[in-house]
Formats: C-alpha cells, sequence, structure tokens
C-alpha cells in the first residue's frame, strides 16, 4: 500500500485542473507550508482524509481504500459567485474523469470518486476571500 501513490490519483488532477485555467491557481496540499495570500490572490486547498481500509472477505481483508476529499478554491470577497464557479468547475470535471479511466499504471495505484457533496460557497466573515467547497467520497486500490 502506499498513501503517496494514492494521494497522486486524486491531487494531480485536481492540481492541473486548477493550473489550466486562463489565470492559473497555486494549490497546496495536506502537510505542505503556505502563508495565506493577501486579498485578492486566488488560491486553493485539497484535504485528503482516508477512512476504511480493507473489507473483510472469506479469505482474510482486501486492500480497498476509502475516503474524503476535500477542495476549497479562495477568490476576492464581494466580486460575485461568478470566479469560484469558474475555479471549480474543471476540478468536478476532471475528478469525474477518473471514473473513465483505467488508473495510473505508472504508480500502481487507480482510484474512482462517489458522491460529490457541493459545490458550497460562502463569504468568509473572518476573510477577505469567497470560498467555494467541494467535497468527495473516493475509494482506491493500489497493486504492486
Amino acid at each position: 500500500m502506499s498513501f503517496q501513490a494514492v494521494r497522486a490519483v486524486f491531487e494531480v488532477p485536481v492540481i492541473n485542473a486548477l493550473a489550466g485555467l486562463s489565470t492559473p491557481v497555486p494549490c497546496y496540499v495536506d502537510n505542505q507550508a503556505f502563508t495565506v495570500p493577501d486579498a485578492g490572490q486566488e488560491y486553493a486547498t485539497i484535504t485528503l482524509q482516508f477512512g476504511q481500509m480493507t473489507s473483510k472477505v472469506l479469505t482474510g481483508n482486501l486492500e480497498r481504500l476509502r475516503g474524503s476529499l476535500v477542495i476549497e478554491c479562495y477568490t476576492s470577497k464581494n466580486t460575485g459567485p461568478a470566479r469560484a464557479q469558474e475555479m471549480i468547475t474543471p476540478v468536478m470535471q476532471a475528478l469525474n474523469d477518473l471514473n473513465s479511466c483505467s488508473g495510473y499504471k505508472a504508480t500502481g495505484a487507480v482510484g474512482w470518486v462517489g458522491d460529490m457533496t457541493g459545490p458550497a460557497f460562502f463569504a468568509l466573515d473572518d476573510a477577505p476571500f469567497y470560498m467555494v467547497r467541494l467535497s468527495v467520497a473516493v475509494t482506491a486500490k493500489y497493486d504492486v
């Protein structure tokens, strides 16, 4: 089992989707140090939490990693939801595309997305940002 390879299955498409926008958006993943930018500077965060790791079968345990992927995109406050929608839509498309591919053979990991919750939009009271959040149920398998 390689958590790094599994993380890459879900994180890389999100990072690439945000980097491919007409105005690229920097993206930060778990345990990556960064300073919250000033107002007007867009950014995104990705958090992947693992939950159930195995499923019981007749002959033992079958590895089947499950978890929750949360993407939060931050843009300027008081400019409306249009830019937040522009940021999250390609992320949703990139994650949906995972279900139609055969995985990343180079890493040995393959992943699928389940139900998506959101996008949910928030004008943050304690920060000069407008945020959009997407929560996604994920399942992965690692074969070497």
